[in-house]
């Protein structure tokens, strides 16, 4: 069974008793390109609207989406357009068992009116192109959610019924690059203890790096004669690889220069390069 839950602005205000009387006349418009320009790898989103979807204290609102790329979840963006009390929006990623991979909640406050953010811990993993389901719950507070009836690529249920449309959310995502495998030591093949080496100490004889601190783009210049494949990876404090160089055979002088796709914030990254089993690290600054 189908049921048709979304309004005009106008009337969700009538049956949403605390709103004031400037609610209740306010013309309401679509959101021109709410999700447009957001800091993330890939951002998936749905199609803005000029209804409104009503979610009292405790109701679920559940939207499937297809992910945009592998990796993880940073982010959850609701578009709200009014509240009638203090409370607590829910957020969670489901995969399509109803199991939990993400969760995050944050603050409504009374009469919001704008983009909610809800920030993920960004520990799960979601694999590219896959459907997942953004589930919604309000506590504390009733709230008036811009959507749109109609045809949609997505699914939507609202308290386990099945609606014609979608609310306006977006997820915004951060793509996970496959780390190269470890190298194991040929001279040791029995354990973990001859994995890669890690050898800092080394680094500033056999590289130098310029500017450190970077703004956008740096370069790495060879010390001293290397032979076969050497591999140079930027990647951030948990080991995703955000840039990566391969040079077979490098020589003294030779210079490689490192322009990351991604839109770095500003901090601390490692650049590792790997030659003859060892690693060599140096820890970078991003203006």
């Amino acid at each position: 069974m189908k049921l048709q839950k979304f309004y005009i602005l106008a009337a969700a205000a009538l049956l949403f008793g605390a709103f004031s009387a400037q609610a209740q006349t306010a013309a309401f418009n679509a959101t021109a390109g709410p999700f447009d320009n957001l800091d993330h790898d890939c951002v998936v989103k749905s199609e803005t609207g000029s209804q409104v979807l009503l979610l009292n204290h405790q109701d679920i609102v559940v939207q499937s989406f297809t992910t945009c790329t592998s990796g993880k979840a940073q982010v959850a963006y609701v578009i709200i357009k009014q509240s009638d009390s203090e409370g607590l929006l829910q957020a969670f990623i489901t995969d399509s068992r109803g199991d939990v991979i993400e969760g995050a909640k944050a603050e409504v406050r009374e009469s919001f009116n704008g983009m909610l953010k809800l920030k993920f811990d960004g520990e799960a993993s979601l694999k590219s192109n896959q459907q997942y389901f953004l589930k919604l719950r309000a506590l504390g507070t009733n709230l008036v959610i811009e959507g749109r009836y109609g045809d949609a690529e997505n699914t939507l249920h609202l308290n386990g019924w099945k609606l014609d449309g979608n609310i306006s959310a977006a997820v915004g995502m951060r793509e996970s690059i496959d780390r190269p495998a470890a190298i194991v030591d040929g001279r040791n093949p029995y354990g973990d203890d001859n994995l890669i080496e890690d050898r800092a100490s080394e680094f500033n004889t056999y590289f130098s790096v310029f500017p450190n601190p970077f703004s956008e783009d740096f370069s790495v210049k060879f010390n001293r004669d290397l032979k076969g494949e050497t591999i140079l990876m930027l990647t951030d404090l948990s080991g995703n690889v955000l840039h990566r160089e391969v040079r077979n055979n490098p020589l003294d002088g030779t210079q490689v220069y490192m322009n990351p796709i991604y839109n770095l914030h500003p901090g601390a990254y490692a650049l590792r390069i790997i030659n003859d089993h060892r690693v060599y690290t140096q820890t970078l600054m991003k203006q």
